[in-house]
């Protein structure tokens, strides 16, 4: 699956924003329990400096952190993120890890393509496409369990910690809201269970199945490496966007089932 690189996901994100800005202003007190008709503030965030799209600011110091995520075609297609950074990878690189040598070798192509004139990285472009995609799949099939849980407690749960994650779904106009703490992934890392990647062969993203015994537990976690902005701008072949670089990705996969599991209804106003 390509993922668009226009924009186009950001622009329906901020447009999220602004309504669960506007529908918090309104009934955040009918929602959580701190919250006190008529003192508190809903402030947007946002941006690449800030885990939270909106905050709640109590007159008592008491603070909401929002996390928005938007279905907008049904709880029950497609997918949203909780992790997109490039920081992992970064960090992998620099340890001269074996995990990303495969992301290693391409980088180190790119830099001497880009010495080439714009016309003639214009037609490597599409030849870097196949490569991408099995570097990213190489990383995934050899992330260990210890890798896994240590990428999913680094920057997934502590990053979330004190999210309230807001969920809505475009298709009912149904809004839902839960701790992120209270997600299952936390209590199956505090219970040891183990983390495995079900990877199919080629593919750049993957399941991530829980273990213990006999057991074993999917809660439509799933894990993604890829460029984020795509081969073109890797290369700096031209369009709008100048760079690209490998970033990992935790996504939920089956938002509809996740909260049928946790007991998570559509908020009553």
């Amino acid at each position: 699956m390509s993922f668009p690189s226009d924009g186009t996901n950001h622009y329906n994100a901020i447009k999220n924003e602004i309504s669960t800005k506007e529908f918090l202003q309104e009934h955040a007190h009918k929602i959580f329990k701190v919250v006190e008709k008529g003192k508190y503030i809903v402030l947007s965030k946002g941006g690449t400096t800030n885990k939270a799209d909106n905050i709640i600011k109590c007159d008592d110091e008491n603070v909401i952190y929002i996390s928005d995520k938007q279905k907008k075609k049904g709880l029950s297609i497609g997918s949203f993120d909780y992790t997109n950074t490039s920081v992992p990878i970064h960090d992998m690189l620099t340890e001269k890890s074996d995990i990303v040598e495969d992301i290693q070798t391409i980088l180190n192509n790119v830099k001497k393509v880009k010495q080439l004139p714009i016309e003639e990285r214009k037609k490597l472009v599409d030849s870097y496409r196949k490569p991408i995609s099995n570097a990213s799949y190489t990383t995934l099939t050899k992330l260990q369990s210890n890798d896994i849980i240590n990428l999913i407690k680094k920057f997934l749960i502590k990053p979330n910690e004190k999210m309230e994650m807001f969920i809505t779904d475009g298709a009912t106009n149904e809004r839902y809201t839960f701790s992120f703490t209270d997600h299952p992934i936390v209590k199956l890392i505090k219970s040891g269970f183990t983390p495995s990647i079900n990877v199919k062969n080629g593919k750049s993203s993957g399941k991530i199945i829980f273990s213990k015994g006999t057991e074993k537990v999917d809660v439509g976690l799933r894990i993604r490496i890829h460029t984020n902005n795509g081969a073109t701008a890797l290369l700096n072949a031209g369009g709008s966007n100048k760079s690209s670089q490998f970033v990992l990705k935790f996504q939920q996969d089956g938002v509809a089932k996740l909260l049928t599991k946790m007991g998570i209804s559509a908020i009553e106003i």
